[in-house]
């Protein structure tokens, strides 16, 4: 038969065909009369390449898989298959992480690495700002929020940090983002560190203090305060006072006093 009626009963195209001869994974048949006569060990050849081509194996694996010994096979195919596997977790995260971003949009939430509870308080902070330099502030942390969640710097119990809205709180929180730290004096910033503690301390019970900060690693905490300095978004006086009062405080949580 000829390339044309090879490739019709195999499902593939003259193009791929011809591709195979190229790369030997079929031998390409005699002349006859001007034109390449293909039998039938050719279409059980090619048929067996097509079938392994859709069960995700590689050209250069389907040749050693149809030209070398068993113990190859045997290999070939399941590196093949671990392959496979692999992919399929990736699929499968990105499927969920999908579905995730399509439920938020439909909430009208914003489509983000951050968890939504975090969105929704920046949303909040941005819309209450009482004027452009809060607001500013705002998104700047905002931002860098964003790519620590991205970057997987973000200690996931921190999102419990950010609690529904609450007048007080969101009041206290603009209050800080209006502060220019590079303003303040040395015992200024202390002080500041410490009411940005307390501020979130007075969000939550004593016991769920004490959960978040056993269950909290300490290095990624130490792992963000080293983003933030790496980005210059903080006066670094102001860096590291926060990065001394969070990591006290977490241990002064985790005994309860």
């Amino acid at each position: 038969m000829r390339v044309a009626e090879i490739a019709e009963l195999t499902g593939t195209t003259v193009r791929t065909v011809r591709y195979y001869h190229s790369l030997e994974l079929l031998p390409v048949p005699a002349e006859r009369g001007g034109w390449r006569d293909y039998d039938l060990g050719h279409v059980a050849r090619l048929s067996r390449i097509r079938w392994l081509v859709q069960a995700g194996v590689s050209l250069e694996t389907i040749k050693r898989i149809l030209d070398e010994s068993e113990a190859i096979v045997v290999e070939d195919l399941a590196g093949a298959l671990s392959a496979v596997e692999e992919h399929l977790v990736e699929v499968t995260r990105q499927r969920d992480m999908l579905a995730g971003l399509l439920e938020r949009a439909r909430n009208g939430a914003a489509v983000s690495p951050m968890p939504p509870r975090m969105a929704a308080f920046f949303d909040r902070m941005e819309q209450a700002a009482p004027d452009e330099s809060t607001r500013t502030a705002v998104r700047r942390e905002r931002d860098l929020t964003d790519l620590a969640c991205y970057r997987g710097q973000m200690p996931p119990e921190a999102e419990f940090l950010f609690t529904d809205p609450d007048p007080r709180h969101d009041a206290e929180s603009l209050a800080l983002y209006s502060q220019d730290p590079a303003e303040l004096s040395d015992a200024q910033i202390e002080q500041r560190a410490r009411a940005t503690v307390s501020h979130l301390e007075a969000q939550l019970s004593p016991t769920r203090l004490k959960d978040l900060a056993s269950s909290v690693d300490t290095e990624a905490v130490r792992s963000l305060f080293h983003l933030i300095a790496r980005l210059e978004y903080l006066d670094p006086r102001l860096a590291q006072a926060l990065e001394r009062e969070f990591l006290a405080t977490i241990d002064r949580w985790r005994t309860g006093d």
